[in-house]
């Protein structure tokens, strides 16, 4: 009996693992392209009814709205993830554990658990309902700040001291440092985190299912919402929509700030 090579049962383990992460989406996208109203697979006709319907002005100003909440959330958790991840890098002091701890406790617990508790602590606070947007806001940037800072820290751990001595000692000053030499040489942890940030808010559902008002919906919460009354092919448009949004931003990032760079090797 012939005995087959370990690279063959490789590849097929890496095909099969390929296919059960493909097909769903696969079958999501054909579905949304069905004559009838019923989400049936494989689809029966062809027609872009629902895709029309999904770009309506109900659905696209949740897109719009969690575009812009993504991005938002992605630029301040960034901006707030560089001095943070600086400090833990290149700084020791007391209570540095701690630090960690806060900052990155956001990925050790589940976004169900953080949204609980950002809205009571909004209610005590009495500002819920007047901060509106700003609470959601605030919600992403916390468990947005972990992805910034952690991918912000490795560039730096890859970073050596020695740089930022030499640039010193030729005169230039800390901002300088900053702009003409950290930045420039840390580009890609920073664009990672900010898309690491992005894409985690734009698909955040938990968090936002709490945070979220009547005018403050994104996208994710009115698909969830929506489900309530069945699955139409409206949504399956609507989830090929929100799919295709995160890849076009990968593939854009990966086209000008080369992230494969960062994932495999730190130059």
């Amino acid at each position: 009996m012939t005995r087959i090579a370990p690279w063959t049962w490789l590849k097929l383990f890496v095909a099969l693992s390929y296919f059960f992460m493909l097909m769903p989406i696969l079958v999501t996208v054909s579905v949304s392209f069905n004559e009838g109203s019923q989400s049936a697979f494989p689809p029966q006709g062809f027609s872009l009814r629902w895709w029309q319907e999904a770009f309506s002005d109900k659905w696209l100003m949740a897109i719009v709205f969690s575009l812009k909440l993504s991005t938002v959330s992605a630029i301040l958790s960034t901006a707030m993830a560089l001095p943070l991840a600086f400090g833990l890098v290149r700084r020791e002091f007391p209570g540095k554990r701690i630090v960690v701890l806060i900052v990155l406790g956001p990925l050790l617990l589940p976004t169900l658990v953080t949204g609980i508790g950002l809205l009571q602590l909004f209610h005590w606070a009495g500002v819920f309902h007047s901060i509106g947007f700003g609470a959601l806001l605030i919600g992403h940037i916390v468990i947005c700040l972990p992805f910034s800072v952690r991918t912000i820290a490795v560039s730096l751990n890859g970073l050596s001291a020695n740089l930022e001595a030499a640039a010193a000692s030729l005169g230039a000053t800390r901002g300088r440092i900053l702009i003409d030499v950290i930045l420039p040489l840390i580009r890609n942890g920073l664009v990672a985190g900010a898309l690491f940030s992005f894409i985690h808010s734009f698909t955040d559902v938990n968090l936002s299912l709490f945070l979220a008002g009547p005018a403050t919906s994104p996208i994710t919460v009115k698909i969830l919402g929506f489900l309530e009354f069945g699955f139409a092919p409206t949504l399956a448009a609507l989830s090929t929509i929100s799919l295709l949004i995160p890849l076009v931003g990968f593939a854009l990032v990966q086209r000008f700030a080369q992230l494969g760079e960062f994932v495999y090797e730190q130059r």
